[in-house]
C-alpha cells in the first residue's frame, strides 16, 4: 500500500465536541484527482468516523483525498439537525482540503444513515445552500443502502412505527419534482445488498425510476446488487490480499 497521511480530529464546527470533527485521508505527496466526502452508517443514533478506516487508508493509498466526518446522532440530535451537520462538513472540506491535497472533482457518498445524509444534500439543496456551497459543485453521489423514503428513526421520533414508509419534507425522494435542477454531468451509484434490511432495495429501485421520470440521465445512474451479501457485509470484506473490493468499485464509478 502506498504511503498516506492521516490527520485526525480536525474541527469543522466549534462547540459540538466529537460531532464536530472528521478525518482527513490524504494520498501520497498530497496529490488527488479526487475528493470524496463519505459519511458513516448507524441508523443516525450511532457509528463514528472512523468505522471504516480501513476503506479510506485504501482509498487515499489509490489517489482518493478522503473526509470522514462525524455527525450529530440521536438521542442528542433530532431532525434534521445531523443533515445541518453533513452540510457543514461539505463547506469546511470544500474551504479548506486544497490546504492539504489538490483534487478536481469531489463525491460526496455514505453508507446506510450516511448515504441517506447524502441524499438529503443532493436532493433537498437547501442544506448545503445554506452553508454557502452550491450543490452543483458536487460531480457525483454514491448512495450506498440509504432509505430514500422517511428515515426509521425520524419516524421513530415522531412516535411513528418505524417499519412505516412515509414520504415527506423529511425523504429524500420527496424533492423529485418537475422543478428539480438536473445536471446531466453528475454520475450517481446506488448500492444495495441481496440480503437488505425489508424494503430497502425495492425502495432504492424506486428511487433511481422516480431519478429517470424527471429527467435524470440513465447512463448517469449506476445500480448494483451485492451478492450474497447483508446490509452493509461488503463494506468490510477483503481479498486474499487483504484488499477490499468495495474500494475498487468506488474508484473505478469515481473514474
Amino acid at each position: 500500500m502506498s504511503e498516506i497521511r492521516i490527520i485526525e480530529d480536525i474541527v469543522y464546527q466549534e462547540n459540538m465536541g466529537a460531532a464536530g470533527l472528521l478525518d482527513l485521508y490524504l494520498p501520497e505527496g498530497n496529490a488527488s484527482g479526487t475528493l470524496l466526502i463519505y459519511f458513516h452508517g448507524g441508523g443516525l443514533e450511532g457509528g463514528d468516523k472512523k468505522d471504516d478506516s480501513g476503506v479510506y487508508k485504501e482509498l487515499a493509498a489509490s489517489g482518493t483525498a478522503v473526509v470522514s466526518a462525524n455527525y450529530r446522532v440521536y438521542p442528542l440530535a433530532k431532525y434534521p439537525e445531523y443533515i445541518e451537520d453533513a452540510a457543514r462538513s461539505v463547506a469546511w472540506s470544500l474551504a479548506h482540503v486544497k490546504e492539504y491535497a489538490a483534487y478536481e472533482h469531489v463525491y460526496i457518498g455514505g453508507i446506510s444513515a450516511g448515504a441517506y445524509l447524502s441524499m438529503m444534500l443532493h436532493f433537498q439543496p437547501k442544506f448545503l445552500a445554506e452553508c454557502g456551497v452550491d450543490e452543483r459543485e458536487i460531480a457525483g453521489y454514491i448512495f450506498d443502502e440509504g432509505q430514500p423514503t422517511v428515515h426509521f428513526n425520524v419516524l421513530r421520533e415522531r412516535g411513528v412505527n418505524p417499519k412505516a414508509v412515509r414520504v415527506d419534507e423529511a425523504a429524500p425522494i420527496y424533492y423529485l419534482t418537475d422543478e428539480q435542477d438536473v445536471n446531466d454531468s453528475r454520475k450517481f451509484l446506488v448500492l444495495v445488498a441481496e440480503h437488505d434490511i425489508d424494503g430497502r432495495r425495492e425502495q432504492n429501485e424506486l428511487l433511481i425510476s422516480t431519478m429517470r421520470a424527471f429527467g435524470y440521465v440513465k447512463e448517469r445512474i449506476s445500480y448494483h446488487i451485492l451478492k450474497g451479501c447483508e446490509h452493509a457485509q461488503y463494506l468490510y470484506q477483503t481479498d486474499e490480499a487483504g484488499r477490499h473490493p468495495y474500494v475498487g468499485m468506488l474508484c473505478d464509478f469515481m473514474g
